[in-house]
C-alpha cells in the first residue's frame, strides 16, 4: 500500500466499456489530475481512495469513453438558434403564416432568416412539380430581406427584396459551382444552390462579432457535453465562410475559440478543419494565399485547440443533383452530376486536375486534408487524388479521409484501406440525403447502400462517427441505432440489412475511431490508464437492450479531463 498513489477521483460500481483493443468490460476507474491511472475491478480501485479523494458510484450504470464527433459545424448549430426553426413545415401556408408572424416582430428592413426548411416536403409543391421561389413568399415578408437555408447546408431561398439589396437580376451569371435557379426566361427565382451560390445570396448580411460567436459556441458546447461529447471536430471554419450569411464559421468563430481558449473557457476540446475559398469558390491559389496568411502556429494545443486539417469541397448534395456520379440519376435520366470545380464548361480532366493539386499543396505542407465526396465518382477521384499526393511525398501518415462517402465503390475503398485513408461518416437517422430509401430515389442503388458500413468495415477502413450538425441533432446514440437497425426514418423499412453494424463497431465510430481519426488515440477514444479522464455514462445499457431502443438512451453524466461538465 506504501506505493498507491491517491487518486482525485474514482468512478465504482459501473459497468465500465473501456473500448480497448479486446472491448473489455471492467468495474471501476482511477483519476488523478485529469488523466487515468488504473482500470480495473472495485476493489482493485478501492486502493486508490484517500482522505481527498470523489468517490462517485455509478450504480451499475454503463460508462464509456467520452465521445467525440468527427464532422460537425458547431458555429453553424449555435446559429441556427437564433432563426426561425422550420424543420417541420409540410405546407405553404404554414411556412407563410410562420413567416407573417416573424415578420410583425422584426424591425423593418431587419433580416428574416429561417433554418431547416426542407422544400421537398412542402406538399403544395410536391402536388405542382414545382420548386419553392420567391414569389411564394413575397408578399408576407415584403419589408424585410428574406433567408430560407435549407435542411442540407448547401442551398438556400431568399425573396425579392434579398435579391435587390444584393444587386442580382437576370443578368448575374452562375457562380463557379454554383447554380442559380430561373425562370424560363431567365429570371431569377430566389433558389441559390451550392456554396458559391450561398455566398452571393447573403454578401449585404450583418456578420456576427467575435463577443457574439463566443456566447454561441460556448452554448453549443453545453449542449455536446449534454450529449456525453468531450470534443469535436469543426467540419468548415475559416476565411471561407466569412461571407457566408452571418460568417458563423469563417475567421472571427476562429477567433473567438482562441479568445475561449484562452480564458480557460471551453468545456470540449475542439479540432477546426480549416476551409479556404473566395466567396464560396476553392482553388489553389486561393489555398495557398490563405496557408501563408493563417497563423496556425496559434492551434497547436492538442489537448484544447487546434487547426491541423485542411477541408475541401469535392460535390455536393445528392437532393439538389449536385453530386458527382458514375451513373445516371435515377429521378434525372441522362444527368451525372459535376464537381464544384469549373464553370459547366470545365472538363472533367481539368475538374479532377483542380481537385488533385490543392490536395497536393495540402499534402506537401504536412496537413491532415478532410474532402466532401458524395457520389461515388467524387469518392473515387478523391481516393485517387490522396493516393497520388501520398506516393508523390511519401512518409507519416496524414491520415486523410473522405466525408460522407459510403456511396463509394469497393474497390476505391480497398485503396483506401492499403494507403491509410479514413471514412468520415455520418448516419444520422433524419434528412432525405441520410436516409437510404429516400436517397434511393436520387441515386437508386447506390442510394440504397448508403450508410452501409459493415462492407466498408470489413475491408479495412477505419470510419469515424459524426453528426455534420447543422441544427440540434447530434445524439450519437440515435447515429449508432441507425447504423445498426438500417430502417429508413421516412416508412421505418428495413434497407439492405446486410450492411448493418454491431452496436461495439458504432460505438468505435464515436470514441477510438474518432480520435485516431484526429490523430490522438494515444491519449482519447478509450478507457486505458495513460488515457485523459474524458467520460460520460448512460442511463441504461445499449449493449442490453433492443437496437430499437439505443437512442433513447440519455446522458446521465459528462466527464472531461476529470471534471464534471454537465450531470442530469
Amino acid at each position: 500500500m506504501d506505493n498507491v498513489v491517491y487518486a482525485d477521483c474514482v468512478l465504482i460500481n459501473g459497468k465500465v466499456a473501456t473500448v480497448d483493443a479486446h472491448f473489455s468490460f471492467k468495474r471501476a476507474i482511477a483519476v488523478k489530475q485529469g488523466w487515468i491511472i488504473n482500470v480495473g475491478e472495485d476493489q482493485e480501485i478501492q486502493q486508490h481512495i484517500g482522505p481527498q479523494t470523489q468517490v462517485i458510484d455509478l450504480g451499475g450504470k454503463l460508462i464509456l469513453p467520452a465521445a467525440h464527433d468527427s464532422h460537425i459545424h458547431i458555429g453553424w448549430l449555435a446559429d441556427s438558434w437564433h432563426c426561425l426553426n422550420c424543420q417541420d413545415v409540410r405546407s405553404l401556408a404554414v411556412l407563410r403564416e410562420r413567416l407573417r408572424d416573424q415578420a410583425a416582430h422584426t424591425p423593418a428592413g431587419a433580416w428574416i432568416r429561417v433554418c431547416g426548411l426542407d422544400p421537398n416536403a412542402i406538399k403544395e409543391c410536391a402536388a405542382e412539380q414545382r420548386s419553392l421561389t420567391r414569389w411564394d413568399i413575397d408578399d408576407v415578408t415584403a419589408d424585410h430581406p428574406t433567408l430560407l437555408a435549407l435542411w442540407d447546408g448547401h442551398s438556400c431561398i431568399v425573396n425579392s427584396r434579398a435579391l435587390a439589396l444584393s444587386g442580382l437580376d437576370a443578368s448575374t451569371p452562375d457562380p463557379l459551382g454554383g447554380h442559380l435557379g430561373r425562370t424560363a426566361s431567365g429570371e431569377l427565382d430566389g433558389n441559390f444552390i451550392d456554396l458559391p451560390a450561398l455566398h452571393l445570396a447573403s454578401g449585404t448580411m450583418p456578420r456576427l462579432t467575435v463577443a457574439a460567436l463566443k456566447e454561441n459556441l460556448l452554448a453549443a458546447q453545453r449542449l455536446m457535453n449534454s450529449e456525453g461529447y468531450a470534443s469535436y471536430t469543426e467540419g468548415a471554419m475559416g476565411p471561407g465562410e466569412n461571407t457566408r450569411e452571418v460568417g458563423a464559421a469563417g475567421d472571427r468563430a476562429i477567433a473567438a475559440y482562441r479568445e475561449l481558449q484562452d480564458e480557460g473557457k471551453l468545456t470540449a476540446r475542439v479540432s477546426i478543419a480549416f476551409y479556404s475559398a473566395e466567396r464560396g469558390v476553392q482553388s489553389c491559389a486561393t489555398l495557398k494565399r490563405d496557408l501563408d496568411s493563417f497563423d496556425f502556429s496559434q492551434f497547436t494545443d492538442r489537448d484544447w485547440l487546434d487547426c491541423r486539417t485542411i477541408k475541401l469541397f469535392c460535390d455536393g448534395v445528392p437532393t439538389s443533383h449536385t453530386t458527382w456520379m458514375n451513373q445516371d440519376y435515377a429521378d434525372r435520366p441522362g444527368y451525372r452530376g459535376r464537381s464544384v470545380f469549373g464553370g459547366p464548361e470545365a472538363t472533367e480532366e481539368a475538374q479532377v486536375e483542380a481537385l488533385k493539386q490543392m490536395i497536393l499543396l495540402a499534402h506537401q505542407r504536412g496537413f491532415q486534408v478532410a474532402v466532401h465526396a458524395v457520389g461515388d465518382k467524387a469518392v473515387k477521384v478523391t481516393i485517387n487524388s490522396f493516393v497520388q499526393a501520398i506516393q508523390r511525398y511519401p512518409g507519416e501518415s496524414r491520415r486523410h479521409y473522405v466525408l460522407h462517402g459510403s456511396m463509394g465503390d469497393r474497390q476505391d475503398f480497398v485503396m483506401a484501406a492499403k494507403y491509410g485513408i479514413l471514412l468520415s461518416e455520418q448516419p444520422s437517422p433524419g434528412g432525405p440525403a441520410y436516409d437510404y430509401e429516400q436517397r434511393a430515389r436520387y441515386c437508386g442503388i447506390k442510394g440504397e447502400i448508403c450508410k452501409g458500413l459493415r462492407d466498408i468495415i470489413d475491408l479495412g477502413v477505419i470510419i469515424a462517427g459524426g453528426s455534420d450538425g447543422i441544427m440540434a441533432l447530434v445524439n450519437w446514440r440515435k447515429m449508432v441505432q441507425a447504423a445498426v437497425t438500417r430502417k429508413s426514418s421516412s416508412s421505418g423499412k428495413v434497407i439492405r440489412p446486410e450492411l448493418a453494424i454491431s452496436v461495439a463497431d458504432g460505438v468505435r465510430m464515436y470514441t477510438i475511431n474518432a480520435a485516431y481519426q484526429e490523430g490522438k488515440e494515444a491519449v482519447r477514444g478509450s478507457i486505458e490508464v495513460g488515457k485523459v479522464a474524458d467520460f460520460q455514462v448512460l442511463d441504461r445499457d445499449i449493449f442490453a437492450v433492443a437496437h430499437e431502443e439505443i437512442g433513447a438512451s440519455r446522458v446521465v453524466m459528462t466527464m472531461v479531463g476529470g471534471n464534471v461538465v454537465f450531470q442530469d
